[in-house]
């Protein structure tokens, strides 16, 4: 996809028992936790740790960056500081990609809101997307009579998470989560974390996005979006945490109950195609194995005549690496690594104004392996065209091939993404602009020709729906497919489909809905 569409977050959460010499060591395993979750979020990192030996028992320090640039880990002295004055025995940490692109220190998160009783002082971190946001925010500003600082739905669940926890005696956390579940629309994968050092991290009971979690070898318990982070802290068992349910950390005990429910279940496709590391299994599925059998399924539906001589298959790095794996090995051609990525480009102010330069920045052509040769493009997706058009430009230009036939093993995408991915108008997706109405199926050949052109490739051909619920093996009832079919798992949802055709049709521009 090469960066056309953004996840939002990655979550964490950390607790050690206060015994031993690694009972305040719960900042490392969140910075190792995150670390290991950067995929999912480059904007900002966050954490906040849990010590009732400090005055600060909750203290949380956020900052926009990666993960190494928020704990200073280039300053030997500064990172020290750091881990020394947040040391603690447990902690929630947060990764963030915004999905309306707002570059704000103040939106980075934990949110922590401070107050003079343990149960109404609270920090927490999310993992999602409130459809119903505009409903919630309207609800507050008219009848409750409240100020809202930002465009923002993790405000807005700060405040619905305040409301519960109102009163004169402390609430039952369970009951909480299952009272702010039911006014939520969309997805939302909290971490929670009170003054009493009581921990709550859900998954919403459509399951959209993965929560893992896991105990390591010396007895901590540790929580994550993906599996391949906790594997790398030394969890071994990596249990998924089920849709609708919640672990519920307090008094020194952790239990797994449920506390909402859903007419069916809607993991994101997209967290096999694109988002999750190629190495993480979600919900029991191997990504790495669903991204080989995507490839294997576009090389048995290849109708072009290939050859050893001519042909070669390049994968834009990263994710459509395993696609082209498997598809070259199916074709029995060579798999060439064309496109080089440059690992050591971050982001930066300081670049090329087109977005030509910024594929240049990125990656580096071979032109001693693509010269002359007919390339099989795997690419993961195609959201709005524009880097996938300079791509290909970039490999006739400076790769000097021969020709470019492009293999997403996407299908193509038709709707917007009201749960956390950044594609929320069909004014800028590339499939259904062209179509210029609700479509579901095969492209119309007319359109697949227009995009083909438009993109400057030779062919196009996409994944279909069936081959990719097939590769990923869960069920189509079990997996969110929205974007594809137009088939929304939310109420919210489908309200907001029929407003973002409605507006595109008006020519009116910019979001169904506004956050994040």
């Amino acid at each position: 996809m090469t960066q056309e569409a953004h996840h939002e977050c990655g979550i964490a959460a950390v607790y050690i028992k206060k015994d031993g010499d690694a009972s305040n060591r719960a900042l490392f395993y969140l910075y190792k936790l995150l670390l290991n979750q950067q995929n999912r979020g480059q904007l900002s990192a966050g954490f906040t740790t849990f010590n009732d030996s400090r005055s600060q028992i909750l203290s949380t320090f956020k900052d926009l960056g990666t993960v190494n640039e928020v704990f200073r880990t280039s300053d030997r002295v500064q990172s020290f500081e750091i881990f020394k004055n947040y040391a603690g025995n447990k902690g929630i940490g947060h990764v963030r990609y915004a999905t309306s692109g707002n570059e704000d220190k103040t939106l980075a998160q934990p949110f922590e809101r401070v107050h003079g009783r343990k149960w109404k002082w609270f920090t927490f971190c999310w993992n999602g997307n409130l459809a119903n946001y505009m409903e919630l925010k309207k609800h507050l500003l008219e009848k409750v009579d409240y100020h809202i600082q930002h465009e923002n739905d993790t405000e807005i669940l700060m405040h619905f998470l305040s409301r519960e926890l109102k009163g004169s005696s402390r609430p039952d956390m369970v009951k909480v989560f299952r009272r702010l579940a039911e006014k939520l629309d969309g997805c939302f994968n909290i971490a929670f974390m009170n003054a009493f050092g009581e921990i709550i991290v859900c998954r919403d009971p459509h399951g959209f996005r993965p929560v893992v979690y896991g105990w390591n070898n010396e007895g901590m318990f540790l929580v994550a979006s993906e599996s391949n982070a906790l594997r790398n802290c030394g969890v071994q068992e990596v249990h998924d945490l089920e849709p609708g349910h919640l672990i519920h950390i307090h008094n020194g005990n952790i239990k797994v109950k449920q506390f909402a429910s859903a007419p069916r279940k809607a993991r994101c496709m997209f967290e096999w195609v694109y988002f999750a590391n190629v190495s993480s299994v979600i919900d029991k599925k191997s990504v790495y194995h669903a991204r080989i059998r995507l490839g294997k399924q576009l090389a048995e539906s290849e109708k072009l005549p290939i050859n050893d001589e001519e042909w070669i298959v390049v994968p834009v790095p990263d994710t459509a690496k395993p696609v082209g794996d498997a598809m070259a090995f199916e074709l029995k051609i060579k798999l060439r690594e064309g496109l080089i990525r440059n690992r050591y480009v971050g982001r930066t102010f300081i670049e090329g104004g087109s977005r030509h330069d910024r594929i240049k920045n990125k990656f580096t052509a071979l032109p001693e392996v693509l010269k002359g040769k007919k390339v099989l493009l795997v690419d993961d997706s195609i959201v709005r065209g524009t880097t996938t058009k300079e791509i290909v430009r970039y490999l006739k230009e400076v790769g000097k091939v021969k020709e470019v036939h492009l293999r997403i093993s996407c299908p193509p995408i038709r709707g917007p993404c009201f749960y956390g991915i950044d594609m929320s108008t069909v004014d800028e997706l590339i499939v259904p602009r062209n179509e210029g109405k609700p479509f579901s199926g095969d492209v119309p050949p007319e359109v697949l020709a227009k995009i083909t052109k438009e993109i400057g490739a030779d062919s196009l051909k996409y994944q279909s729906v069936k081959g990719l619920i097939d590769a990923i093996g869960i069920p189509a009832e079990g997996l969110c497919t929205a974007c594809l079919t137009g088939k929304y798992p939310t109420p919210m949802g489908k309200k907001l489909y029929m407003k973002a055709w409605d507006d595109y049709n008006k020519g009116i521009k910019g979001r169904a809905y506004s956050c994040g």
